[in-house]
């Protein structure tokens, strides 16, 4: 199978263009896309999603995937403070913990080998070709802990043709400087070599007040990804591939937005609402990470009708980070913690068809062999000198055999079938110590009895689609998706028995109904889906009777939504398109067992509400191209998104602080571009204006409340403030 291309273009959602064609009357392209694992039309894939083009990514300056945040519907992705990561939410299900043994809930994908954890994840990726948001359980062809959806980005490969580059300069505002280089040379017919390499950097946009005014949240990254393809035959094509990220940084910053009964001195440091005042933080806080992958791809085309693809991946991160996690100058609690993760996976997969091509099949065997190391320590609440260090290690095994087959039964119906077994074996240590600070000796320690625990699921996919015309096609189907179940470590060492008992795999099945539409002669798209989502066994926090922290199966929820979206060439200059996402999610049932306030009673927490799970998410866009000038292209964008109020944190109720929600917001961003015009020896040169969050909106994108207990704080990280930059780019 041939690696995939998105034709340059305007595209079918808010976060795709598609290039106008060259006739009297321009057209809205074909977009290709992989997200069934083959090669197919986004119209004609059953698959709710978003594609971003290469043309696109460069005009919103997408760098990793938490610049794609609100750029599509019922999808929200931001920082994951101190890891190096993101968090990345999908229909209301978001990759929110930080302990790197926790699994996540949407899966990411580079090139077809999975990250596997949301910390270590922000790796910068410079040469795009797409982004694709697929939304909605994945489990047969993506396998575990998809139950929101999956993220693929496909990056440009090496080309034999000829010798091609790229260089771009980009200088903004807190100082930013980002500079970037791009090289393809051909060795010879078959074989060609790429190297893509950065250098990102950016004051933060707010102060320490407790560290002489050193700025907080900065950008201090090293980055290169290089590539080797070989093509040997017509039939054969290799490709390894490396990509490194290097992060030296300080930490990214919060704000105190509430205190509770045992900590009253925290009132004259609780913000007010101001984007630059309230930030404190204890000197010398930092978050450094060293992320690299490496994989290796073979395509084998077997024959015209018969395909073998084999995609070995081993990826590796180490970040460490030192945070003040009360943002104040009084000493309450702060936090240290080291994260090591080494992940081999393999996937062979047969891709082909049958019976004169009315049947379509992937057929397909994984595997996962991944080793963890965390070390979490705190100090605070008066206790100078000495910290508490939770150390533990997790060695994870996933096997998987997965097929899925679609059929033509007539030329306008297809039905589509797919199932997965997926089994795991999961091992976990754990020792908590008490350190003295001043010679680094244990004073103390408890060694918890070793973890371990089997899984096993089948995940499975069964649809119809009925194309009505060549420009309408609707669908239904059902999927099944499951998280992976696991250990605690945040369990006390006084309660072994919440430690070794853990949590079982959480499930979703989802009804969706959905059609892909084209109108006017390819100028206006129109895809949307309805879905209803039913979980059972959601792993959910729970307060234990000792006033712990420990994830149970404790929840189940049912979750309605909707999303659409559209694009339309007014013109043949002129482009709008946007989207809008829908949810209603509700606990069907939520009990937790035992509260400090009563450790026999159970709780209902079904009126709880859901986290991260806007009701409403809306995103437009505009670009209008005026030709030749320069002898390029004067390109105008603008992207709006706005963002209904959601909560924070799954533990919430009527008596709610700050901390646990964030309000609704809207940005504004902009772009004005002389692209493409001509240079010196066949070269082009673009140049332009850009600016984000142009409204200056404060906002915030996760945050903790622990104004109950003896902590007795609240707080929020707040999202980038306006900033306005320009780009240099040369081609060649």
């Amino acid at each position: 199978m041939k690696y995939s291309r998105l034709y340059t273009g305007l595209g079918l959602a808010l976060a795709q263009t598609v290039a106008i064609v060259p006739t009297v009357h321009a057209q809205l392209e074909e977009v290709i896309v992989t997200a069934e694992r083959r090669e197919a039309s986004l119209q004609d894939t059953d698959i709710s999603m978003t594609v971003f083009s290469a043309e696109n990514i460069k005009e919103q300056g997408i760098q990793n995937y938490l610049d794609l945040s609100a750029m599509s519907p019922n999808v929200l992705m931001h920082e994951m403070p101190g890891k190096a990561g993101g968090a990345i939410a999908i229909r209301g299900f978001k990759n929110a913990e930080t302990i790197s043994s926790f699994e996540p809930k949407v899966a990411l994908y580079l090139d077809g080998v999975l990250i596997a954890k949301g910390a270590g994840s922000v790796f910068d990726v410079l040469d795009l070709e797409r982004v694709e948001i697929l939304r909605g359980p994945q489990g047969t062809l993506y396998g575990r802990n998809t139950v929101g959806g999956a993220v693929n980005f496909i990056t440009k490969k090496p080309q034999f043709d000829e010798v091609s580059g790229k260089v771009s300069a980009t200088l903004g505002d807190y100082d930013q400087q980002d500079f970037k280089g791009t090289i393809n040379v051909p060795l010879g017919d078959s074989f060609a070599f790429k190297a893509n390499v950065a250098s990102l950097q950016r004051d933060g946009f707010w102060k320490n007040k407790l560290d002489n005014n050193k700025t907080l949240g900065d950008k201090d990254r090293e980055v290169a990804h290089l590539q080797l393809r070989w093509e040997p035959s017509d039939s054969l094509d290799l490709l390894y591939s490396f990509d490194m990220t290097k992060i030296d940084e300080g930490m990214y910053p919060l704000q105190l937005v509430a205190f509770g009964p045992a900590q009253p001195g925290l009132a004259p440091y609780v913000d007010d609402g101001q984007q630059e005042e309230r930030y404190f933080d204890a000197v010398g806080t930092f978050m450094k990470a060293d992320i690299e992958g490496h994989s290796f791809t073979a395509n084998w085309e077997i024959n015209d009708s018969l395909s073998l693809v084999s995609i070995t991946g081993l990826r590796k991160f180490e970040v460490d980070n030192f945070s003040d996690s009360d943002t104040s100058p009084l000493f309450i609690l702060h936090n240290a913690s080291g994260d090591e993760a080494e992940t081999f996976t393999q996937e062979f997969r047969l891709v082909g068809d049958a019976f004169d091509s009315d049947l379509e099949y992937v057929l397909g065997a994984f595997y996962m062999d991944e080793d963890i190391k965390e070390i979490y320590g705190y100090n605070g609440l008066g206790i100078f000198g000495i910290s508490s260090n939770l150390d533990s290690t997790a060695q994870n095994e996933v096997w998987a055999l997965f097929g899925e087959g679609t059929y033509s039964i007539t030329d306008k119906l297809d039905l589509t079938m797919g199932l997965r077994y997926t089994a795991e074996d999961k091992e976990q240590t754990r020792t908590d110590t008490t350190v003295l600070l001043s010679t680094g000796d244990a004073i103390g320690g408890v060694v918890l009895p070793d973890a371990q625990q089997d899984f096993d699921d089948v995940s499975g996919t069964i649809g119809v689609t009925y194309n009505w015309t060549h420009d309408l096609m609707t669908y239904f189907k059902v999927s099944k998706g499951y998280v992976s179940g696991g250990f605690n470590p945040r369990a006390p060492n006084t309660r072994p028995d919440l430690w070794l008992a853990g949590y079982e795999e959480e499930t979703v099945y989802t009804y969706e109904l959905g059609w892909k539409t084209t109108w006017l002669d390819n100028r206006l798209i129109f895809n949307g889906a309805i879905f209803y989502n039913d979980y059972s066994d959601l792993q959910v926090n729970q307060l234990t009777a000792t006033g712990d922290n420990n994830i149970d199966n404790a929840g189940d929820a049912e979750i309605t939504g909707m999303e659409l979206e559209f694009t339309a060439l007014i013109t043949d200059n002129f482009t709008v398109g946007g989207g809008y996402g829908y949810l209603d999610p509700e606990y069907k049932t939520y009990i937790n067992e035992g509260v400090p306030e009563d450790p026999s009673d159970d709780v209902d927490l079904s009126n709880n509400h859901w986290a991260h799970a806007p009701e409403n998410t809306f995103n437009m866009y505009a670009r209008y191209v005026v030709p030749d000038v320069l002898s390029g292209n004067l390109v105008f964008r603008v992207d709006y998104s706005w963002v209904d109020d959601y909560f924070l944190l799954t533990a919430n109720g009527p008596d709610l602080v700050d901390g646990n929600t964030a309000p609704s917001y809207d940005t504004w961003n902009a772009r004005i571009g002389l692209d493409e015009m001509q240079g010196p020896w066949d070269s082009t040169i673009s140049v332009a204006l850009w600016g984000r969050n142009l409204s200056d909106e404060l906002w915030y994108t996760s945050g903790y409340d622990l104004t109950d207990g003896s902590l007795g704080f609240a707080a929020k990280a707040p999202a980038p403030p306006r900033t306005f930059g320009v780009d240099f780019i040369l081609e060649f």
